[in-house]
């Protein structure tokens, strides 16, 4: 009974995450108002805590979701958009999703920052093969923290909150898509 429940909850979350979420923003205001949110995170961030400058600086890479929406109760689903950079030069768009079941309730939004310590990490994300564990967590992202935090497997995750209050700060199992800049439509 579990099993077919766990099946029936896959296939629900993979058909609520594909409908209308399209790693590549659909028009180029579309592009323009993504681009425009992930600089203003990325400030917003740097802002909060002065300290992640310095990945911004020595990561080979990273990923920048704006704003990821998660809510649930017992059953939660989280949805975001963003681009990826190299050599900080946007190199492509991405997108998260992940579904839990278990101790969750509540609704949130927050801007997730994933640094790519090297061209292994980053060429993993960007071909599909980047995954968390489903332990992992992130940092909170507060004045100092990013002084202290360090890549962990050769990646460094930071998260705000930007509104809403949820029991779960959890990252681990999101799925990432990744679509270069030149398949655009």
């Amino acid at each position: 009974m579990f099993q077919k429940f766990i099946l029936c909850f896959g296939i629900l979350f993979t058909s609520l995450t594909s409908m209308h979420c399209s790693t590549v923003p659909e028009t180029k205001a579309d592009r323009e108002a993504l681009a425009a949110s992930v600089t203003a995170a990325i400030a917003k961030s740097k802002a909060k805590d002065p300290s992640l400058d310095k990945f911004f600086k020595d990561s080979y890479g990273y990923a920048i979701f704006p704003e990821v929406g998660n809510g649930g109760a017992g059953l939660a689903f989280s949805y975001g958009r963003g681009e990826v950079y190299q050599d900080g030069k946007a190199t492509g768009y991405c997108d998260l999703s992940k579904g839990t079941i278990g101790a969750t309730l509540g609704g949130q939004t927050f801007s997730e920052l994933i640094f790519f310590k090297d061209k292994e990490r980053y060429e993993n994300f960007i071909n599909g093969k980047f995954v968390f564990a489903a332990n992992a967590s992130a940092v909170a992202i507060a004045a100092g923290a990013g002084g202290s935090a360090t890549y962990k497997e050769g990646v460094a995750v930071f998260i705000t909150n930007t509104s809403g209050l949820m029991f779960d700060a959890s990252i681990g199992g999101q799925q990432f898509n990744y679509r270069p800049m030149t398949m655009q439509k």
